[in-house]
């Protein structure tokens, strides 16, 4: 039997959950609204101080010096651990999980995109995207997740109509997936005055994007190619280098480590969305205000994990379900008034390089009048010189045959 549904206030939804058997029998029959009587997920994630799911024989919590942070099964969305889950704070570059849920249904991997100034001048980490260059979307989602590069963040952001359009996205894929702490203001995670979020919802991002597998791919790799710029003449071979992934448990080899994201800036400190996988169990975590190295926290998170996650019967709270699907692709052509890009000319997606026009590639050149004046004029000449040659064979030899009667 399923949960009864909730209104949810702050946006005018209905707002439902699937119950688990590890759901909470403390939280709220359905997600509910953040606010004091309330909250999303279950009344405990509402916690200042560190919040264990009980059952039979479970561990003792390791010893974590994180400001916020949710352990959860991501089978079940059951929370098995968390401290200050709603707390709004700075997400850096965790949030670029958002941006990639945001726009992986809305481009198509294999098209080109070329780079221009602006994406070149992105504050913070690069990977050296070259103006005039082209470059998949498939690349650049790859740069994003990998060393974590800005320049190919906003890049993709304009690939879809605008920077500013792509942040409104973001809100709005926020919104379907219920991160109700969550206000974008950029694609990067760069500090930004009102741009925030919590660890419950960078737990929703790598829940929801863990199911992309896209997502899935990127978050998951520890290296890869990328292109160098594009050489001025076609006869020299474009080269590449190395990017590699700043996810140092994947790096080590952390048993089952599958992504997701790392996260840094001055205000924010040291962000991350991780998820595992040991056979059937699969777990994701979500770290904000990490005063330790990533690395170090994030272990012993998912070794307690690992260690309880089916010893645990009645979790802290839920991760809820989305409102509704995914968005999906929409061509150019066809865009609605509302999500129709507005490219630049040169940060339009292109087949290739050099992709002409559809209607240059199917039209036939026309000639002029003149041309086809000197065309027949020709021609003309043509036949005239051969009768003339005609007649004058043909004199030339009735006068040969005279010749030889008159011997």
């Amino acid at each position: 039997m399923g949960l009864p549904a909730v209104m949810n206030p702050a946006v005018g939804q209905v707002i439902t959950g699937k119950p688990t058997a590890r759901q909470s029998s403390e939280q709220n029959p359905s997600p509910a609204s953040t606010s004091s009587s309330q909250i999303i997920g279950g009344p405990r994630l509402n916690s200042a101080a560190i919040v264990v799911g009980s059952g039979n024989n479970v561990g003792a919590f390791p010893t974590v010096n994180i400001q916020s942070f949710v352990v959860a099964d991501d089978t079940t969305g059951g929370i098995l651990a968390a401290k200050n889950a709603h707390q709004k704070l700075p997400p850096a570059s965790t949030l670029k999980t958002l941006t990639a849920l945001t726009l992986l249904p809305r481009l198509h991997l294999s098209d080109q995109y070329q780079a221009i100034s602006q994406d070149t001048t992105a504050d913070g980490s690069r990977v050296g995207l070259s103006a005039g260059s082209h470059y998949t979307f498939d690349q650049l989602f790859y740069a994003m997740f990998l060393p974590s590069a800005n320049d190919a963040a906003t890049a993709l952001a304009r690939a879809r109509g605008s920077v500013a359009e792509t942040v409104t996205q973001m809100n709005q894929e926020a919104q379907r997936l219920q991160a109700l702490d969550t206000t974008a203001k950029n694609p990067t995670g760069l500090d930004a005055d009102g741009q925030v979020s919590s660890a419950y919802d960078l737990a929703l991002f790598g829940r929801e994007g863990l199911k992309n597998p896209d997502f899935a791919r990127y978050a998951a790799t520890v290296r890869t190619k990328f292109p160098g710029a594009e050489p001025k003449s076609v006869k020299t071979k474009r080269s590449s280098f190395s990017i590699e992934t700043e996810n140092r448990l994947m790096r080590a080899g952390y048993p089952g480590m599958i992504g997701i994201k790392t996260g840094y800036t001055t205000k924010a400190q040291r962000t991350f969305i991780g998820a595992a996988q040991r056979g059937d169990k699969k777990l994701v975590i979500s770290m904000m205000g990490n005063k330790e190295l990533t690395a170090v926290d994030a272990k012993r998170l998912l070794d307690w994990g690992f260690a309880n996650v089916d010893k645990i019967t009645t979790a802290v709270g839920q991760l809820v379900d989305p409102l509704g699907p995914a968005p999906t692709y929409t061509p150019y052509a066809t865009a609605s008034t509302q999500s129709k890009p507005t490219l630049p000319a040169s940060a339009r997606p292109q087949t290739g390089p050099e992709s002409p026009s559809p209607t240059a590639s199917k039209t036939k050149p026309k000639l002029s009048s003149l041309k086809w004046f000197v065309v027949i004029l020709g021609i003309s000449f043509s036949i005239a010189l051969a009768l003339l040659g005609y007649v004058s064979n043909g004199a030339l030899a009735r006068r040969r045959i005279r010749q030889r009667y008159r011997r």
